[in-house]
């Protein structure tokens, strides 16, 4: 079935006002299991914005284009130019995917190529390191990488991270000079030397828990609303040693270098949970699992004017050292 847009609107506009007996449940799947596409590209986010004289098609769930084509991660939205998806630690952003080795854009670009009976391709739009988790950008067209990569100082990139012990200020801003060695380690500088890049972030102190996950009572703060492990009464924090000591910082970045936020929180103090590259964890005890999540990310859609904001949610267990759970 098509539909002929006779007005701009939201693609959940149309669909309530072609289907007025149709509910907005049933609207809501429509859009999620791929059922409406629009020149031939499947368009799931409700909000998506449709012209006048844009022909729209509906079909069935059981004739729907790719139906048999499962991603293989988490899609965290999707339109006919855009994807977000969920990254876990451990696999690369970009390169491609063998028996060996995967890549995110591996998966992405199989995923999209397959979805779209080879009509379109996946681009890489930014990376995060191999070991950090979280929100990962594609863009199904050149133009729309290109958009987003000239207008990069307009996205905001939100960051979760697992730290030792408790930043000498609750907020602040950490910034230097960075450069990578040949050991393809990335230090700080205080002046400007050929090769290193001006670097920016921002912090935000949470939260403080214990080896167990459980919360510390540190002077002086408001207790935060974000649940721990579980709802036990405080730790005090004159109990705890600086080994059992743990921190919940919020990142936001203003530039966005290779490891930037790992060395800038090792400058300060507050090595990463399980970054041995950067001095966080050289204890056996904790896993090399990164606690770093990439959970929130806002950009301008490349044609569409609006933004764009997707957000994860921390996984379970994020802020317990003693679990086994991979991110």
């Amino acid at each position: 079935m098509k539909i002929r847009v006779e007005r701009d609107a939201s693609v959940r506009e149309v669909l309530e006002e072609s289907f007025p007996e149709t509910s907005k449940t049933h609207i809501r799947k429509m859009l999620r299991y791929g059922c409406v596409s629009v020149d031939g590209a499947v368009v799931r986010h409700p909000q998506f914005m449709l012209r006048a004289g844009w022909e729209v098609e509906i079909k069935k769930y059981k004739d729907r284009e790719g139906r048999q084509q499962k991603a293989p991660f988490k899609i965290l939205y999707e339109d006919d130019i855009l994807m977000a998806v969920y990254k876990p630690a451990g696999i690369l952003s970009s390169g491609r995917t063998t028996e060996r080795v995967r890549s995110m854009f591996g998966m992405v670009n199989q995923y999209v190529t397959q979805s779209s009976r080879g009509k379109l391709r996946a681009y890489t739009v930014h990376r995060l390191d191999r070991e950090v988790s979280g929100i990962l950008l594609f863009a199904k067209t050149e133009e729309a990488k290109f958009f987003l990569q000239e207008h990069w100082t307009e996205v905001d990139k939100r960051y979760f991270a697992l730290v030792h012990g408790i930043p000498p200020e609750r907020q602040g801003t950490l910034q230097s000079w960075l450069k990578e060695n040949a050991r393809q380690v990335v230090y700080s500088l205080e002046n400007e030397v050929p090769g290193a890049k001006w670097a920016v972030t921002r912090y935000r102190w949470l939260d403080s828990y214990t080896w167990e996950g459980r919360k510390v009572d540190v002077p002086g703060e408001p207790a935060s609303a974000r649940p721990g492990r579980e709802a036990s009464p405080a730790v005090p924090l004159r109990s705890l040693s600086d080994a059992d000591l743990f921190s919940l910082l919020e990142i936001k970045l203003e530039t966005g270098r290779k490891n930037q936020i790992r060395v800038h929180l090792a400058d300060m103090g507050c090595s990463i949970v399980g970054d041995r590259k950067y001095g966080g964890g050289q204890d056996d005890k904790v896993k090399r699992t990164i606690r770093l999540l990439a959970y929130s990310i806002s950009f301008p859609h490349p044609v569409q004017q609006r933004r764009v904001h997707v957000e994860t949610r921390m996984p379970d267990g994020f802020v317990w050292i003693g679990q086994t759970h991979e991110y």
